[in-house]
């Protein structure tokens, strides 16, 4: 039996990876759409086949899971809810803007017994998930993680996103993927330091883990198109290891992930890799950063 499935969200990110991700999973039937315009709801459904739902609700009554492709706030308003439905969950990152409301989905889905599922892109990708797993096995002294994007500086499809012009936005919007990366190899966050906004709203901060390992981490979304880096290193004493960077196929990695998803709704197996719980850490993480920056001091995180 097919899990049903409905998308909220109908801007480039639905229209270009969640609604074609999902046909092409295997044991996945997409029910509908359903949006914040009904102009845009009706466009994507009529070119799908499927239904344009006019209420939230009513696409919950019709599905067994939502895929989320709507901003955190929207997202951490209606993922609660969802859950609380019985409905399954593939959400974006971050999961939300602040570790309470992070938590509110993360004990939605749990008092309920749902599966739920993260889309870090890295994370889906089988060359830097492997060299995520090899890092995990080595005890590192240092990292970097270099994520610097030109999304805001060209004529990109995410140019008109409104959260994204917020400041400090690329520290929610790169910053998750930073630590999705990071948080797997040198462990759990103790500490954080950021430090202020830099030319190309460049933003920087050091992660020390409880592994005794620290991290450098700087993300924008303002890069020259000629200085755009990814660069995830790690180093020891006596080796360094950077992950690859290959180019990245947004769609086909998010049709691994909701497969995965899919396996764990079937399996009635809720925990993953890339669950809410994990989430929901690196949102606390995000969080602590913002406070540092605004009290210009380190701030130390609460055991977990």
């Amino acid at each position: 039996m097919a899990i049903r499935f409905g998308v909220a969200g109908t801007g480039h990110w639905a229209r270009s990876v969640h609604v074609p991700g999902l046909l092409a999973v295997r044991g996945v039937e997409l029910i509908g759409v359903w949006g914040r315009g009904a102009e845009a709801t009706r466009t994507i459904a009529s070119a799908h086949r499927i239904t344009a739902f006019e209420r939230f609700d009513d696409m919950l009554d019709a599905v067994d899971a939502v895929s989320f492709a709507v901003p955190p706030d929207v997202q951490a308003t209606l993922a609660p809810q969802a859950a609380s439905a019985g409905k399954h969950l593939l959400l974006e990152k971050p999961v939300a803007r602040s570790s309470a409301a992070a938590a509110d989905i993360a004990n939605a889905a749990a008092a309920a017994k749902v599966c739920t599922l993260v889309f870090f892109l890295r994370r889906f990708v089988a060359a830097i998930e492997t060299g995520v797993q090899e890092a995990a096995g080595h005890r590192w002294r240092h990292a970097w993680a270099r994520a610097h994007h030109a999304t805001l500086s060209t004529n990109s499809p995410y140019a008109g996103s409104v959260w994204r012009q917020e400041s400090g936005a690329a520290l929610w919007d790169v910053g998750p993927h930073a630590l999705s990366l990071l948080l797997p190899v040198l462990g759990p966050v103790r500490e954080v330091v950021a430090q202020p906004p830099e030319a190309n709203r460049l933003t920087r901060f050091t992660t020390v883990h409880e592994s005794g390992a620290s991290a450098g981490v700087s993300v924008t979304l303002h890069a020259h198109p000629a200085e755009e880096l990814i660069d995830y290193r790690f180093e020891s004493a006596t080796q360094s290891r950077s992950l690859p960077s290959p180019v990245l196929d947004r769609t086909g990695a998010f049709t691994v992930a909701a497969g995965e998803l899919v396996q764990n709704i079937i399996a009635r197996r809720p925990a993953h890799r890339c669950d809410v719980h994990f989430g929901a850490e690196i949102v606390r993480v995000l969080e602590a950063v913002e406070r540092s920056r605004a009290a210009g001091r380190p701030i130390t995180l609460a055991a977990a």
